[in-house]
């Protein structure tokens, strides 16, 4: 960043004059201090020392995360046409912030920031580009678990698939989606609905009464393509995306039922927030990621302390960032945890810091890493907020809610003082890379990514477009959109519609890498794999260092035989990303039947970083049963059933294995299995005939076995008179 103007008023003046903290103060305040809640229209009370009191340790903590809702979409912040009855009674219960500020308006990115309490230019998270969480970063899961809760978490979408690195902690991790939700879409749209996730989240907690836990809930229904189930769909028919948040609020309500029917929910610390908000169209964004207005980042927080804390329900109203969530979250259950509160940018949501009003921090890096376009930042006070950008803007709160006018060329001494304080939030503790996978920079460059805030660990634009500088977001909205219609019209099959959006979008910026590697997506999807190849080495010919378009070209090299050729090109993925799943299964497939041994050990590396992906483990079982490893084949061809492989040669062979082990009973019930999905199997009836004899059941036996041979003459010798 360069050096600020002069400016003729002392820093220190203005910042008093604007209600920021000066940029000495080396935290941003948190919630709750009694004199600003005082002058709020409810009150909201902590104890007399500024902290949660811990006089009753809770017998549980509740966090759940709604992915991707609007604060203003909720009854207790103003809305007033969407019933979220649910969340309502919890602030009534409780605390709700009015002004919490989402760090970054990504789904993975903010999440990491809500369990590990760091900024996303600190705990390398930036965006769905990057590299996993660091091992290095300890998170929220885990100092519960240290300190003897039982923890679980049920997740919604493939965006916190356990991958990423956030399912560290948990004794119990539900990403699994049905095999159908793999198959007919691309990764990042894999979801399932609140209802379903409930239903998991209960079977849990209904295991886990009576004990301690620290659980974790996300819900994702509100993120596009919204579509609500009925009688949302109906009452909401206009307004898919209310009726999302509608629906996700009624299916909480099953959770809270559940809680004060066994006597929980008293003393439970509940704890509601989003990840991100939801543009709808202002500022021309359709979605999130893109910029970083309030639309998408003020965010809805609520705070259900246990009865005995001695917080009083209420209402704060200064900024508060989601960094204090994971504070917060010990703090109320009375946990110490001095690893993890080294991490921490800010002191919980309710301890007292002084009068001095905060200063939230946000930015995206999602223009940056997708298209090679300036990244955002972001500081927001409780009458401003600065947006720091190739033009910059800055909004006057209380005058232009909606961020309608920037007055940044008006008042740019008041430009001067948020930049200023903007400048010392980014330069606290970067992230440092402890394997960068990106291409070699020189010095200049480096250090201009540095501060700019980068921290990913690939490099989306050249050296010559940082000296030139990067394109400011809001000049390229247009051409942003035009790629998403690209993408949609990829979603629908309509190959033709998204040639000829990705031609228009090359004609202005034929360095666009993003279009070759969508296109190529959908190719893939298509089975066309000779053109998927070819758009995807077009993809690399732009951005070198891109591991998911290294991925996506060794599957199609796969497809179309050319098998060293994919080996080479996912052993790259796997240099810039060690944890690409995807491409260890790839490395699997590839030497499945050329080295069996090596094969086992490309999918064991696989499933150690994500065990629920169902084709892997079928894979896998396969191959264990090849080398004679029936125990190990149970384990994996199980697991594959149980993730959704309803495939009746699947369960023939897991029947093998079992009557191989001797565990006859399951054997049985394996072959039936089987023959409920195809009844034509002769084999498998032979095979089960065989157990039943085992089992001294010949008349079961002789039914099998006649079904067989009528089946398939071939397996039947006729008895010698």
């Amino acid at each position: 960043m360069g050096r600020l103007s002069k400016i003729v008023f002392t820093l220190k003046a203005i910042a008093i004059a604007i209600g920021i903290i000066s940029s000495g103060a080396a935290r941003a305040q948190t919630a709750a201090d009694q004199s600003s809640i005082a002058k709020s229209a409810r009150s909201a009370t902590p104890s007399s020392t500024g902290r949660p009191s811990v006089r009753a340790r809770p017998s549980s903590v509740l966090l759940v995360t709604f992915d991707t809702v609007r604060a203003d979409r909720l009854g207790v912040y103003g809305a007033r046409n969407i019933a979220t009855p649910v969340l309502d009674a919890l602030a009534a219960d409780g605390v709700f912030f009015e002004r919490a500020i989402s760090q970054v308006p990504l789904t993975w990115p903010s999440h990491s920031v809500i369990f590990t309490g760091l900024y996303p230019f600190q705990n390398g998270v930036q965006d769905f580009t990057g590299q996993p969480l660091d091992a290095r970063f300890r998170t929220v899961a885990q100092a519960f678990r240290q300190k003897g809760f039982i923890t679980g978490g049920v997740i919604s979408s493939f965006a916190l698939d356990q991958s990423w690195g956030l399912a560290r902690g948990f004794d119990f991790y539900d990403d699994v989606f049905s095999r159908d939700a793999y198959e007919n879409r691309e990764l990042g749209l894999v979801e399932r609905k609140a209802g379903e996730s409930l239903d998991h989240a209960l079977a849990w907690l209904k295991k886990a009464s009576g004990k301690p836990f620290f659980f974790w809930l996300h819900l994702y229904d509100a993120h596009s393509p919204y579509n609500p189930p009925e009688p949302f769909k109906t009452q909401y028919a206009d307004r898919p995306y209310d009726g999302e948040i509608a629906y996700m609020d009624h299916e909480l309500g099953r959770l809270i039922a559940w809680l004060k029917a066994r006597q929980l929910y008293d003393n439970t610390v509940i704890l509601v927030v989003s990840d991100h908000g939801e543009s709808l169209g202002e500022h021309g964004e359709r979605e999130h990621g893109f910029f970083v207005y309030n639309s998408t980042v003020h965010i809805p927080l609520i705070v259900k302390p246990q009865k005995e804390s001695g917080i009083r329900p209420g209402r704060v109203a200064r900024p508060v960032e989601t960094t204090a969530i994971a504070p917060t979250l010990l703090a109320m259950a009375g946990i110490k945890d001095a690893e993890l509160e080294k991490q921490f940018q800010s002191p919980s949501l309710f301890a007292q810091a002084g009068a001095s009003e905060a200063a939230a921090y946000s930015e995206t890096f999602y223009p940056t890493n997708a298209f090679g376009w300036s990244p955002l930042h972001a500081i927001e006070t409780s009458r401003y907020h600065y947006i720091d950008a190739p033009t910059p803007e800055l909004y006057d709160l209380t005058a232009d809610p909606s961020e309608t006018k920037n007055i940044a060329g008006e008042q740019k001494a008041t430009v001067a003082v948020l930049k200023e304080k903007l400048t010392a939030v980014m330069q606290k503790n970067p992230y440092a890379p402890s394997n960068s996978g990106g291409a070699a920079l020189s010095p200049d460059a480096a250090e201009e990514l540095r501060a700019l805030g980068y921290v990913s660990y690939r490099l989306p634009v050249s050296e010559e477009a940082l000296a030139n500088g990067l394109p400011d977001p809001k000049d390229k909205v247009g051409e942003f959109n035009s790629i998403m219609s690209m993408q949609e019209a990829i979603h629908k099959g309509d190959l033709a519609r998204a040639e000829t959006l990705a031609a228009e979008i090359r004609a202005g910026d034929p360095k666009m890498y993003i279009v070759p590697f969508y296109l190529a997506e959908g190719l893939l999807g298509q089975q066309k794999w000779q053109a998927a190849a070819d758009q995807f080495k077009e993809c690399l010919a732009l951005n070198p260092n891109f591991d998911q378009a290294m991925t996506g070209l060794s599957r199609a090299l796969i497809f179309l035989g050319k098998t060293d050729e994919g080996k080479v090109w996912a052993e790259k993925a796997l240099k810039f990303n060690p944890q690409n799943y995807r491409a260890w299964y790839q490395l699997g497939f590839i030497e499945a039947p050329r080295d069996k041994a090596a094969a086992i050990g490309y999918y064991q590396k696989a499933v150690a970083i994500q065990g629920s992906f169902a084709p892997l483990r079928r894979d896998l079982g396969m191959l264990q049963f090849q080398q004679q490893n029936y125990a190990a084949a149970i384990e994996h061809l199980g697991k594959a059933a149980e993730l959704g492989i309803n495939d009746a040669g699947v369960y023939n062979f897991l029947g093998i294995s079992y009557s191989r082990t001797n565990q006859l009973a399951k054997a049985a019930a394996s072959y039936r299995k089987a023959l409920e999905l195809n009844p034509q199997l002769a084999a498998t009836r032979m095979n089960l005939a065989g157990v039943y004899e085992r089992m001294n059941r010949p008349k079961d036996a002789r039914v099998e076995y006649e079904s067989a041979c009528k089946l398939d003459q071939n397996l039947c010798v006729p008895e010698k008179k």
